[in-house]
């Protein structure tokens, strides 16, 4: 049972406020410590008679049967530029992981129509009727803290101004108690920063929407994402090198599968790269390269060239032949993923939990169908030094020794509230050491959302998630996105390394950023070559040249 579905089985019996200039709509708030969770004490909280100010001077357990003198609370609820925000500073005996504003006497025609963030899909929208749903932000469903409920004619937009990357979570229901739809804006502290006073980043609310004024209040948030991440367009971005902004269709070029399976070695990956060089022009192709390293994700976090493929020599022969053609190479790299058998100190750096009891086991996929998970891989932090020095390491050592042209980073677009080691600068601080190093190197990603598109230009679209986006401009100002892994190859649909087994490889539709992939696995070329030469000739049409 996921999280979604867990809930107080009681009324926690809040005291709400109304906001001010907002008719019928009202307020509460929740904190929550390592300890519990706390409503604010109804008979020792004063609302200033403008209603702007809010003063609670002890906390009530959840359901008002007992207050605790533990801390207070001041809430500013202000109108800035025509648009309701909240200034939160919380202050408890105990660690704050958590506050929620909660908001009811939205208008409900406007919930009733759904919700919908920028990257969601352009015909799509969540809560649809009062359907029950969650966003968490950094992730596949909110890539920036700002959404929107109702039509394009009347809605509201609701956002958080945040200068760090903090998880964000957004939950609309109606339990039993209440009277209404209520909407939750939950705010998370960094774990490896918890504190018993916070201060959260102002929320904000503007009704009363048209499809003007939203476009204009998610240009504000972007304009502000700017300022705090250092994203920069994509037109000007000194990262991106020049051969990158002529890419039109993305090679994967599967190598061998966890179980020791070979799908192409390297002089059969070489091969393929002389087939699609007769059917586009090679310099606008990037070849993708996931399990160059031998036995997929078994033989994380070390990587040199799979033996079994060919080894250093038939590594060093294919990217002579990718030079010699003029396509440009991108081996793939666990950003987070290790096998604890292939890196001993692996302790040191994994995962764990947002109060530092015990490891987080995040990803283990059933590599060898058995039907169970397998036992031996964990994820790792890269901002604990050891490992990202080991990264950089690895990196660096591939870049020298064999002149790729880009390096993927595995499962980073996944952020974690990591207590010893803020996971977000340990990515800042991977890219800069890497840039350092090899300031013409593509960096790319599986994932994206505001801030990672700050600090990678290119990434793999979520795994499953929609390309037409309903404001593309959070993705295409910035960076471009590439087809996932688990793509099925032509024909049968092989996902080649990756675990999802067979799935159909999705139609070829233009959509802006988004540059299209063809994956060759074994029986790619000899059964599906027409079909490959024809997406290669759709991408040259389509792509930038």
């Amino acid at each position: 049972m996921g999280l979604i579905d867990t809930d107080l089985s009681f009324d926690p019996r809040d005291p709400y406020f109304p906001a001010p200039g907002a008719t019928g709509v009202e307020w509460a708030l929740q904190v929550f410590t390592t300890v519990n969770g706390y409503g604010l004490d109804a008979a020792n909280t004063w609302l200033s008679d403008d209603r702007t100010h809010l003063r609670a001077d002890r906390y009530a357990w959840f359901g008002q049967q007992l207050t605790v003198d533990a801390g207070s609370v001041d809430v500013d609820v202000v109108n800035d530029g025509g648009a309701l925000q909240w200034s939160i500073a919380a202050r408890h005996a105990e660690p704050i992981k958590a506050v929620k504003l909660v908001l009811r006497g939205l208008p409900p025609e406007q919930l009733r129509a759904g919700w919908w963030a920028p990257n969601t899909g352009r015909n799509f929208a969540h809560g649809v009727n009062g359907q029950r749903f969650q966003l968490e932000y950094p992730g596949p469903d909110w890539a920036t803290p700002w959404v929107a409920a109702g039509t394009d004619q009347a809605g509201f937009a609701l956002s958080v101004r945040d200068p760090l990357v903090r998880r964000q979570i957004l939950h609309v229901q109606q339990p039993p108690y209440s009277p209404g739809p209520i909407v939750e804006l939950v705010h998370l502290p960094l774990a490896s920063a918890r504190s018993t006073t916070y201060r959260v980043p102002p929320i904000r609310l503007r009704l009363g929407t048209d499809a003007q004024t939203a476009d204009a209040d998610l240009t504000a948030h972007m304009s502000f994402v700017e300022g705090a991440q250092g994203l920069q367009p994509w037109e000007t971005r000194p990262d991106v090198p020049e051969w990158m902004r002529h890419i039109a269709l993305v090679v994967t070029l599967h190598g061998q599968h966890w179980t020791g399976y070979v799908f192409n070695t390297f002089p059969r990956m070489a091969e393929a790269l002389r087939f699609i060089a007769q059917h586009i022009e090679p310099h606008r192709v990037l070849a993708y390269v996931p399990g160059w390293e031998g036995r997929y994700y078994y033989v994380y976090p070390q990587y040199r060239p799979g033996e079994d493929l060919g080894g250093a020599e038939g590594f060093a022969a294919f990217t002579r032949t990718a030079r010699q053609l003029g396509v440009r190479l991108m081996p793939m790299f666990g950003g987070h993923g290790a096998n604890v058998v292939q890196y001993p100190p692996w302790e040191k750096s994994v995962l764990r939990n947002d109060t530092d009891r015990y490891v987080e086991l995040l990803n283990r996929p059933d590599w060898d169908s058995d039907r169970v998970g397998e036992g031996d891989q964990v994820f790792l932090n890269p901002g604990e030094p050891e490992f990202r020095a080991h990264l950089v390491d690895s990196i660096s050592a591939t870049v020298d020794n064999f002149g790729v042209d880009a390096a993927f980073l595995d499962t980073l677009g996944f952020w974690f509230n990591e207590p010893r080691h803020d996971v977000f600068d340990g990515y800042r601080q991977l890219v800069g050491d890497l840039r350092s190093r090899h300031p013409e190197l593509l960096l790319a990603v599986e994932g994206w959302w505001d801030a990672l598109s700050g600090l990678f230009p290119l990434s793999q679209q979520w795994y499953g998630m929609d390309r037409d986006l309903r404001k593309p401009r959070v993705l295409t100002r910035y960076a471009r996105t590439t087809g996932h892994l688990a793509e099925g190859t032509p024909g049968p649909g092989s996902t080649g390394v990756h675990e999802k087994g067979f799935l159909p490889r999705p139609a070829d539709v233009f959509h802006e950023g988004h540059i299209p992939v063809v994956g060759i696995a074994d029986t790619t070329l000899p059964n599906q070559a027409e079909e490959v030469a024809a997406i290669c000739r759709w991408a040259a049409e389509h792509g930038p040249r």
